[in-house]
């Protein structure tokens, strides 16, 4: 976009962001479809009005009349000051059933954050954005299912308990809510906003009645509304035993980007619980809402099932330049002399949507977070940026999301048996028993009618035995596309902590399942933890005695001079650079097929250390998936390809597959 043009667009986006907002007329609204209409004699005589209010008779009645002749004719009332009023009234709650902002511009007394003072509630811009995307649903009959990802300082949380609140009031009776933090104290900043809400509703519109709450069956932490008989409950992930699940119809779920998974607990397993006490249907919600942190976590595996549509969730993500607090005051003059300093990223942030004012509030926020990666987190352009968690990552961004545009779901996931006779069965995993780890995941199953050696490669990175501990993980490729130029897809993945002989075991079936496929086991991190890895260089010995193609460390020249074969990848300073480097390449260059999600959470979290040289995960998580990978994919282009052969793979000779060799 040349000069010009990105000014008379910035002038357009400043006319759009200044333009008049007032729920009141209902001018400015776009959370749903609206149109004006005139009733004459009302207090306001001009009104926006949601479209199918416009349907009410009501409504259309006022609108051909006016307002002193229909008192007349349709009443059959004198149009007096009163009974104008009375009029008023009943036209004004029956909008409030149909029109959320006016109803929350109307209804509602919250605190005006920051200001030390009450104020009635007003959406702001990006709020408006969020509310059409849970008016779109609620119109078309669904339930209100989202997951919002969000930047800082503009109430998503406070939007949703109120949309919440809405429904509670104005349309539904004993219709119940829960309310979860990631910590009791979100919950009970929820909790203090709805007792003031409820507290200073406006009497004419309940009939008189002063609404109040009161505790349900003596729990302070769920309470009930007196008007509509609807509950709302208060708790925590971290002590969830206060919340009652039990009949609800709505739950909001905030901050879940920051729940930890512990021994026995996981965040989805609490999610599950709540929602699964939704019956679902209109005017129910599920509310996913935080800030990103970090990938591979349960807020994030949602938000990415989401954007692929393999959930009902709806994405909302709303960016830092929607929200108009993040903006510095520009004179037009000096538009010609910012556009010719703007770098190619601020180049993308305008044609995302910001303005120029915006960019040049980022661009000093920029100078104040030198980390970029900080920056992203609290001030995300995208939700591809949201979820950023190191400024020191190995894998640039845009390789992983390539490479995650080709994961899918397994087509099996369960266990594999050896049978009687020698063959290995696929065991698929009852409903409910899969629980993320310890099971073979399969994007494509053994094909081993064509007989081609080598068409598999089995890799294996070995880890501990205790829950704390790394995890292990054995990956599975085809390589039968190269044959023929192509690339060498994952076709299988089994993760999860086992003891090392039962891994050894597991490794070889799987091996021996796809083909007697080339088994490679990374033997080093063992080797160096004592008795424990002298036991799995014995545990080695052994499966070399039981499987045919097992790879080797040790070269042919060595072992003709007598030295022992020493079984498995070793994993070094020399080595580890050598395969993460080529996975960087493979991983730009489109050099193989993932399948697997959870690797490329791996990928996102895999960092440089402080000293620049090692690299791992970052603390606190796991890198076993991109080990296992890394050494695969090496393996993929440095071994010979796959060749037509007519012996039975269980009884061949035995061919030392070593480093030399390859």
């Amino acid at each position: 976009m040349d000069k010009e043009k990105i000014i008379e667009k910035n002038k357009e986006r400043l006319r759009v962001i200044s333009a008049v907002y007032n729920p009141i007329t209902g001018e400015g609204s776009t959370s749903l479809p609206r149109q004006w209409i005139e009733i004459e004699g009302f207090p306001i005589e001009r009104i926006n009005l949601p479209l199918d209010m416009h349907q009410e008779p009501l409504v259309q009645q006022l609108a051909q009349m006016g307002v002193s002749d229909y008192l007349r004719n349709v009443a059959r009332i004198e149009p007096t000051g009163r009974n104008i009023v009375k009029l008023w009234l009943n036209f004004c709650l029956m909008r409030t059933r149909h029109d959320f902002e006016y109803w929350a511009r109307s209804m509602t007394t919250i605190s005006d954050k920051g200001k030390g003072r009450d104020t009635a509630f007003t959406l702001n811009r990006p709020q408006r954005i969020y509310l059409k995307a849970m008016e779109e649903l609620r119109l078309a009959g669904k339930p209100i299912d989202i997951i919002l990802c969000k930047a800082r300082q503009w109430g998503g949380s406070t939007l949703t308990q109120l949309y919440m609140l809405w429904i509670q009031l104005v349309h539904k009776r004993n219709w119940n809510s829960v309310i979860c933090g990631d910590i009791e104290k979100q919950s009970s900043i929820v909790a203090g906003m709805l007792a003031k809400v409820i507290s200073r509703y406006p009497t004419w519109a309940t009939g008189g009645k002063q609404l109040t709450t009161t505790p349900y069956q003596g729990a302070q932490k769920t309470r009930v509304i007196s008007w509509s008989n609807s509950r709302y409950s208060l708790g925590s992930a971290q002590k969830p035993d206060s919340l009652r699940s039990e009949d609800i119809s709505m739950a909001h779920l905030t901050e879940v980007g920051l729940w930890k998974a512990t021994h026995g607990r996981k965040p989805e397993d609490l999610v599950q619980s709540i929602f699964g006490a939704i019956a679902g249907g209109p005017y129910t919600m599920k509310v996913i809402e935080s800030t990103a942190k970090g990938v591979g976590n349960f807020f994030h595996r949602t938000w990415i099932d989401a954007t692929k549509k393999r959930n009902n969730f709806t994405p909302v993500f709303i960016p830092w330049f929607s929200i108009d607090l993040y903006s510095k005051a520009m004179k037009e003059s000096d538009y010609s002399t910012f556009i010719d300093s703007m770098n190619d990223y601020e180049h993308e942030l305008f044609r995302l949507g910001a303005t120029l004012e915006a960019i040049a509030w980022y661009r000093d926020k920029r100078r104040e977070m030198p980390d970029e990666w900080r920056l992203f987190s609290e001030f995300p352009s995208t939700a591809a940026e949201a979820f950023q968690s190191t400024g020191r990552r190995v894998f640039r961004t845009s390789y992983v999301s390539d490479a995650r545009s080709n994961c899918v779901p397994p087509l099996f996931v369960g266990d594999i048996v050896s049978q009687n006779d020698g063959k290995s069965k696929f065991v698929p995993c009852l409903p409910g028993e899969d629980k993320g780890e310890d099971m073979l995941r399969v994007w494509l199953m053994p094909d081993n009618e064509q007989h081609l050696r080598d068409r598999y490669i089995v890799t294996v990175d070995v880890g501990g035995t205790s829950n704390k501990a790394d995890y292990s993980c054995i990956v599975v490729a085809d390589r039968i596309a190269m044959t023929d130029g192509g690339v060498p897809e994952i076709v299988a993945c089994w993760h999860g902590h086992i003891e090392h002989d039962k891994l050894a075991w597991k490794a070889m079936e799987i091996a021996r399942a796809y083909d007697n496929a080339l088994l490679v086991i990374e033997a080093n991190t063992l080797e160096t933890e004592g008795t424990e890895g002298d036991n799995f260089e014995y545990i080695l010995n052994e499966i070399s005695g039981r499987y045919s193609n097992l790879y080797c460390r040790t070269s042919l020249q060595e072992i003709r001079q007598g030295r022992p074969r020493r079984w498995g990848f070793h994993t070094n300073s020399s080595t580890k650079p050598m395969v993460i480097n080529f996975l960087i390449k493979a991983l730009r260059d489109g050099l193989y097929i993932e399948r697997c999600i959870e690797t490329t959470y791996e990928l996102d979290l895999y960092e440089y250390k402080e000293n620049g040289k090692e690299m791992g995960a970052i603390e606190g998580n796991h890198d076993d998936r991109v080990m296992a990978t890394a050494i695969l994919i090496w393996i993929c282009y440095n071994h010979p390809l796959p060749v037509q052969t007519n012996s039975n793979h269980n009884t061949r000779k035995r061919k030392i597959v070593s480093e030399a060799s390859i």
